[in-house]
């Protein structure tokens, strides 16, 4: 059935007025990022900068320690991206190829632990971390992240190893292959949709954290970039310029990051459903 072209014109333009809603937040920081404080404070608001500026970009390296924070980011950001492909990887491929007395429970009490709210793992964690001396330390950061993480990781895969042709494989072990190198050399290939939609979301939940950042890091040598954003709101004043800035900086990676996959990622999220 062929739509009218009224009846068109009202999705096209439903659907425009619905992503300028969601992207005006995001023109707003973009654009707040380089005016001077004097325009970001000016009423009635200045929607385009009219005295360009970058300063609000040095600002974030030269008075907030960004590039100690982008360090660190990134550090926790590859460990959470490793232990969420390696040991989800594994785990997932395990559910699906080896049954096992309880197997079910065991991945129903995983989705459980998914639907629980992160920030009540946060006290239990911080007494562990402090009992291990490891606050004020980028693997608390991680661990956090992780834990919370891994049961999303093993739900996401487990439905791609699922559908792999068991024939392939036991063709590899008819070859010599052992169960290990079976699975890294013929099952993760052939799962490798779901692999990019897996690095993606896990790449997003290790550099967006705030929560296990500002719980378990007080000191910059082991701060994330969203608790450097913290920082820029104290009592007296907000920085709204370096901190609109900092949310540029910080978005444009995962904004990349999501282009450049897009098509596994997409690909992925049709073929786990």
């Amino acid at each position: 059935m062929k739509m009218s072209r009224s009846t068109r014109f009202t999705i096209l333009a439903v659907l425009g007025l619905a992503a300028l809603a969601a992207l005006f937040p995001m023109l707003w920081m973009l654009s707040s990022s380089f005016k001077p404080e004097k325009e970001i404070y000016q009423d009635p608001p200045v929607w385009i900068p009219q005295h360009f500026t970058f300063e609000n970009y040095t600002d974030l390296f030269t008075r907030f320690n960004f590039g100690i924070l982008t360090r660190n980011s990134i550090l926790i950001t590859l460990s959470v991206v490793a232990i969420s492909l390696v040991l989800g990887a594994m785990a997932a491929y395990g559910f699906s190829r080896y049954k096992f007395p309880g197997s079910d429970w065991v991945l129903g009490a995983l989705l459980v632990t998914r639907m629980i709210t992160p920030s009540s793992l946060v006290v239990p964690l911080f007494s562990l971390m402090q009992t291990l001396g490891r606050l004020n330390h980028l693997d608390s950061i991680v661990a956090g992240i992780a834990v919370l993480n891994l049961p999303f990781v093993v739900w996401m895969l487990k439905p791609f190893f699922d559908e792999l042709p068991r024939d392939v494989e036991e063709a590899g072990e008819i070859d010599g292959l052992s169960p290990f190198s079976v699975f890294w050399r013929i099952s993760v290939p052939m799962a490798a949709p779901g692999l990019y939609t897996v690095l993606l979301f896990s790449f997003i939940a290790g550099w967006v954290d705030l929560l296990f950042g500002m719980s378990f890091s007080t000191i910059p040598e082991a701060m994330p970039l969203t608790s450097g954003l913290m920082q820029m709101q104290t009592g007296y004043q907000i920085y709204w310029g370096p901190m609109m800035a900092g949310g540029v900086y910080l978005s444009l990676p995962t904004f990349v990051l999501a282009l450049v996959f897009q098509k596994h990622l997409i690909r992925g999220l049709r073929a786990g459903i």
